[in-house]
């Protein structure tokens, strides 16, 4: 069994949802932890990082891997088999597990003692759409977010395999992460990503 560190230096406000909202005052919450702290979900952190190891897939930089005599792309050995047009059942996990991204330099401790000051880790953010012939607000087009500041998280990886191929693709592959959460074409989620390799 390996493992390894996925350190996300947020650089910019950010946004994992959490699915739900506030009634009329926002339209859409960050996900938070039971002290009160946000985090990215693993799924999100293991999504991120297959589509940077995909992509250097597709410019030929990892090398396909031998399973019982077939060919099989890396990242669906390590992620888990492609879902589109399978049904759950129909799939094969990957080798390697995500834990949620949470934040390096603060903690539930300090969370629960500092309820007031957890507050300041959030902030809303609000926009509409212009209509273009008017240049006034469209009707009924004001949305509401909230966000959580700029914060480091690092997230764990486990692999059920002594092979270490997958920590090298990784470290590669994160430099390709600029941006993470919901909203990043908007500007939000803005990230340096680094690899650190654990133990074995």
């Amino acid at each position: 069994m390996t493992t390894a560190e996925i350190h996300f230096e947020i650089l910019s406000y950010w946004h994992a949802g959490s699915g739900y909202g506030q009634g009329a005052d926002l339209d859409a919450v960050v996900v938070r932890n039971a002290a009160g702290l946000p985090f990215l979900p693993g799924k999100s952190v293991k999504g991120l990082c297959r589509e940077a190891v995909a992509t250097l897939e597709e410019f030929g930089k990892i090398q396909k891997i031998t399973v019982c005599d077939k060919q099989i792309n890396a990242s669906e050995v390590w992620f888990g088999s492609v879902t589109q047009g399978k049904t759950r059942f129909e799939t094969e996990p990957g080798l390697l597990a995500f834990s949620n991204a949470i934040p390096s330099e603060i903690g539930d401790g300090w969370a629960k003692a500092n309820e007031q000051a957890l507050q300041a880790l959030y902030c809303d953010l609000a926009s509409t759409r212009i209509e273009e012939n008017t240049g006034l607000a469209a009707d009924k087009s004001l949305r509401k977010i909230e966000v959580a500041i700029p914060l480091k998280l690092f997230a764990t990886v486990t692999a059920s395999t002594t092979d270490t191929n997958w920590i090298n693709a990784l470290e590669v592959a994160a430099k390709m992460i600029r941006s993470l959460g919901s909203h990043r074409r908007r500007g939000l989620g803005r990230v340096a990503v680094t690899v650190k390799r654990g133990e074995s």
